[in-house]
């Protein structure tokens, strides 16, 4: 399953190279991370896309990590019922944007 997640990632940066930053498995999850510019197109792609099909978000949670000049770690969990996956997409932020 891990080679799987990690042929998708690497499918999503291709596809949307100018937009992902990268793409990691960690835990058996692939996480996705983004420029907060470019979440619309990402969110958008993942959804329509016939090889991704995440139509669910599942939640939006956020993470501080106070050490970090872009403290906030903006994380979203999507599923995609089709594929039988979730995926995480996380952007960084700082505390004016």
């Amino acid at each position: 399953m891990t080679q799987a997640l990690r042929d998708f990632g690497d499918y999503v940066a291709t596809a949307l190279s100018r937009h992902v930053l990268g793409a990691e498995v960690a835990n058996d999850e692939l996480i996705i991370r983004v420029e907060p510019a470019s979440l619309p197109r990402v969110l958008t792609f993942l959804r329509d896309d016939q090889n991704s099909q995440f139509k669910q978000l599942m939640d939006v949670t956020a993470v501080d990590l106070p050490d970090r000049e872009k403290r906030f770690e903006i994380v979203y969990n999507l599923l995609s019922t089709k594929q039988n996956q979730r995926i995480r997409v996380k952007l960084a932020t700082d505390e004016a944007t």
